[in-house]
């Protein structure tokens, strides 16, 4: 690893500054999970390390009656697995981070890092799209928000300027009779990266049995975290029916792009995700039909 200076900011537009000063060749630290990582392997070598932790606008996990659910950046993946009000309210977020890498992993690294590296073999990232979430980002420029499917651009490339630092995940409180399902497969123990991820929403019409806003997100699958678009139109306005349903799940196993590789087979990604979100739109839809709140958990598919 090559050296690199250090740099410890107070807030975020210092931060910024501070990024805009070494033009491209400055990252922002948190939690190191992944850019300790790439830096080991000689795959980055910046001239400056920004150190993001102490800043205390980026921290914290709140509700807003206006935005919904405010995930600051440093966030990390146990504090949202143990966080009491996302438990509540929101818990198939907790339920999804339990299945997050392992408990030091966990203990470490953060939402905003998890989804600024771009890594596309996730889990939080088909959750956070399924439930239309946006990110904030700062730069010297301003202050934008974005779809989170924004973010994303390609593998480990999201649309982040070189100066700028994504500082919160706001997650807009769920409509009623919603219900949302997370199922992950991997193939070869429940602490790898998934070989495939699903989660599936669904927010059924005031007659309680079409399906109103139909999302269905897919991870390990694609460049980049999708949303299979195709498979929510067929769904959008009718009621769930076993063959709708199978429909769906072809369309969303056409609309991906996996690659071969240790994993599993092109083929193989395709038909799990043809399983998952037939298994998942099947529990979101009864979930909805039940529920006036969202209430939630995530599946575990299991490894081969």
């Amino acid at each position: 690893m090559n050296d690199f200076e250090y740099l410890e900011p107070a807030t975020v537009a210092e931060a910024c500054a501070m990024l805009k000063r070494y033009g491209g060749e400055a990252r922002p630290y948190a939690g190191g999970a992944y850019l300790s990582i790439v830096m080991k392997q000689g795959l980055i070598r910046p001239k400056a390390l920004v150190n993001i932790k102490k800043i205390q606008e980026l921290k914290g996990i709140r509700f807003d009656p206006s935005e919904g659910f405010v995930i600051g950046a440093l966030a990390t993946h146990r504090e949202l697995e143990t966080s009491q009000l996302i438990r509540e309210k929101l818990p198939i977020l907790c339920a999804v981070e339990r299945e997050v890498a392992n408990i030091r992993v966990r203990n470490v690294g953060t939402v905003g890092g998890n989804l600024a590296s771009g890594e596309p073999l996730t889990d939080l990232a088909q959750v956070f799209l399924a439930l239309d979430a946006r990110v904030a980002i700062s730069g010297p420029s301003g202050d934008r928000t974005i779809p989170l499917e924004e973010l994303f651009v390609d593998l480990y490339q999201t649309s982040l300027g070189e100066e700028e630092i994504l500082t919160r995940v706001i997650v807009p409180p769920p409509p009623p009779a919603t219900g949302i399902e997370y199922i992950r497969f991997s193939s070869s123990s429940v602490v790898d990266k998934p070989c495939v991820g699903v989660a599936v929403r669904i927010s059924l019409n005031a007659d309680r049995k079409t399906c109103g806003t139909v999302r269905i997100a897919l991870g390990c699958v694609a460049p980049r975290p999708m949303r299979a678009q195709g498979a929510e139109a067929l769904l959008t306005g009718h009621p769930l029916s076993p063959q709708l349903v199978e429909q769906a799940a072809a369309a969303a196993a056409e609309e991906c792009s996996p690659i071969s590789d240790l994993r599993g087979s092109e083929r193989f990604k395709r038909g799990i995700v043809r399983v998952l979100v037939r298994r998942a739109m099947a529990v979101a839809y009864d979930r909805a039909s039940h529920a006036s709140t969202l209430r939630l958990r995530s599946g575990q598919a299991g490894s081969a």
